[in-house]
């Protein structure tokens, strides 16, 4: 049942840095004073728009620090007439984007306002452009025009819900990559769990896995994951397929099965269960006895949409779904279903396979049990950072650590680290390690031989401007570090029992926390002298800790 209130909350925020002045502003640093937000009958410290009969227009170029998900507010003194004086907001996550107009690089209107014309009156208090953005690009556009405004300010819209997991360790990168991942998903928990803030502003569901990974890690146990399983499990009546992908069908399946064994709800078992079956029963349809396959639409993810590697990474995809529908059918008391499902995993295990078509494919395939994981990390590695993607840098990273966790750690912070050098304050729907050269940070005008990251860049359905630099599915680095460095393993439902294992490759400590059902597990984990690992944790008394030191 849909609710009916919002538990999102709002806050009121005011521009960090004025980026550039255009045309005729007075006081244009005024809008950066954190103000009371109630028009008055006297306002001194005004900033002031005046345009000419010629010349630029007078516009400012606000940046407020960091990624914000929610709308622009602005507070109008005096219009200096009896109407109303029409302005430009434009939004922009880049420097780049915001002073684009649209159709310019690809830059558009869809799922969202990002750009638009609106009417300003005197002693105003009015809020434009829902969307995901940083910068704020306000223009006065008619010819002798004049307007004074009291304030610029961004209303940021998230739920606020605290950090309870935590990662720090002696490399100051990755404890930034951590947080900024973090802070990522975060601003992607809005209605349901979305894909991004800007663009699509939808549940996808297989963004949703890496997305619920981060979420158990660092938020634990709250009611927005089941809220939105529940959301697109009724929206998608069977037989039909999740996001009209089967693929994402598959990854509602895994979902289920992490989640159910990270909180251990019978109740939320229960209330699947009917629909975990038969859907379990609908992917076992697509296995025929000679190991071809029914997918159809072989989507594992953009970079290899439409290629071999995309069928062969969307089959490990299926492995690993009749997997997990072979363990909730065994949570759920069916038999005749956990038999099933076992016995199409394995013909499709036995069935033809090519590997090192792409490093997306062969960690999707080492983690369904297809292809041996040492080869797979040893192909994942090699080039460092090329050819690895946002959406897969989880299952990327994690096979790359069975092998040598200092080189999967590398490739993390080259990575990731990248983007942050790049001006990031949230993770990017995709990133190529390549786009860094030469290019001009998303905070900054890019100037005469730098390439413009944002515009520049993106393909397949993220090109330029379309492209997001908040989302959701580039959170997983979180999940990475708490499982593989410091070496929380789930191995029995509810987090009723922890395998510690931690590996700190080339790191010399590590610590964080990680949120359970039953309260939080402390781990602080150090490199002797000796070059063996001392291991401490604190857990809950409900849970059972083995340290596999």
């Amino acid at each position: 049942m849909e609710k009916n209130f919002d538990e999102r909350v709002r806050e009121t925020l005011f521009p960090v840095r004025i980026v550039k002045c255009f045309g005729k502003v007075t006081n244009a640093e005024g809008l950066l004073t954190e103000k009371s937000l109630q028009i008055g009958l006297n306002e001194p410290d005004c900033t002031v728009f005046e345009n000419g009969n010629s010349g630029e227009s007078a516009a400012v170029l606000l940046d407020f620090g960091r990624e914000i998900n929610g709308s622009v507010r602005i507070l109008t003194f005096s219009s200096y007439s009896d109407g109303l004086v029409s302005v430009n907001i434009t939004c922009g996550e880049s420097v780049s984007e915001a002073l684009s107009g649209l159709g310019c690089k690809n830059s558009t209107n869809d799922h969202a306002v990002r750009s638009a014309d609106h009417l300003l009156p005197s002693y105003s208090d009015m809020t434009f452009n829902e969307t995901g953005f940083r910068f704020v690009y306000l223009r006065l556009n008619e010819k002798f025009a004049k307007l004074s405004v009291k304030s610029v300010a961004a209303v940021s819209v998230y739920r606020n819900i605290p950090y309870l997991g935590s990662f720090s360790c002696n490399n100051e990168t990755l404890n930034k990559i951590y947080s900024v991942a973090a802070y990522t998903c975060k601003l992607c928990l809005q209605n349901y769990i979305w894909d991004g803030i800007k663009r699509d502003r939808l549940v996808w569901v297989g963004d949703m896995h890496p997305e619920m990974l981060t979420v158990r890690s660092v938020f634990g146990d709250i009611p927005i994951v089941e809220e939105t399983l529940d959301y697109i499990r009724n929206a998608t009546p069977l037989p039909n397929w999740m996001n009209n992908m089967p693929t994402y069908s598959l990854w509602w399946l895994i979902i289920v099965k992490d989640w159910y064994f990270y909180t251990g709800s019978e109740k939320f078992l229960e209330k699947n269960r009917e629909y975990i079956i038969s859907l379990s029963e609908r992917v076992c349809s697509l296995v025929s006895p000679d190991g071809s396959d029914g997918i159809g639409y072989y989507f594992l993810d953009w970079p290899t949409n439409g290629t071999e590697a995309g069928k062969y990474g969307s089959r490990a995809l299926l492995v690993a779904a009749l997997k997990a529908a072979e363990q909730l059918s065994e949570y759920c008391g069916s038999k005749d279903t956990v038999k099933l499902c076992g016995a199409k995993a394995e013909i499709l295990k036995k069935s033809e396979w090519k590997h090192c078509l792409s490093k997306q494919t062969d960690a999707v395939a080492a983690l369904a049990g297809c292809f041996d994981k040492h080869k797979a990390a040893k192909e994942i590695l090699k080039n460092g950072a090329k050819g690895f993607s946002t959406f897969m840098s989880y299952y990327l990273l994690k096979v790359a650590a069975a092998r040598d966790m200092s080189g999967a750690l590398s490739v993390l912070e080259e990575y990731y680290g990248a983007m942050l050098s790049l001006g990031a304050t949230a993770f990017w729907e995709d990133f190529n390690i390549e786009w860094a050269e030469n290019a001009a940070p998303i905070d900054k005008i890019p100037e005469s031989g730098k390439s413009d990251v944002h515009g520049d860049n993106g393909a397949f359905c993220y090109k330029g401007f379309r492209h997001s630099l908040c989302h959701g599915w580039s959170s997983a680095p979180t999940a990475f570090l708490a499982e593989e460095v410091l070496g929380i393993h789930i191995s029995a439902p509810g987090c009723r029992k922890i395998a510690l294992n931690p590996k700190l490759g080339n790191l010399e400590w590590a610590e964080g926390t990680y949120p359970t059902p039953y309260g939080v597990i402390t781990v602080h984990c150090k490199r002797l002298e000796n070059g063996k690992v001392k291991t401490e944790w604190n857990a809950p008394e409900e849970i059972t800790v083995v340290c596999e030191e």
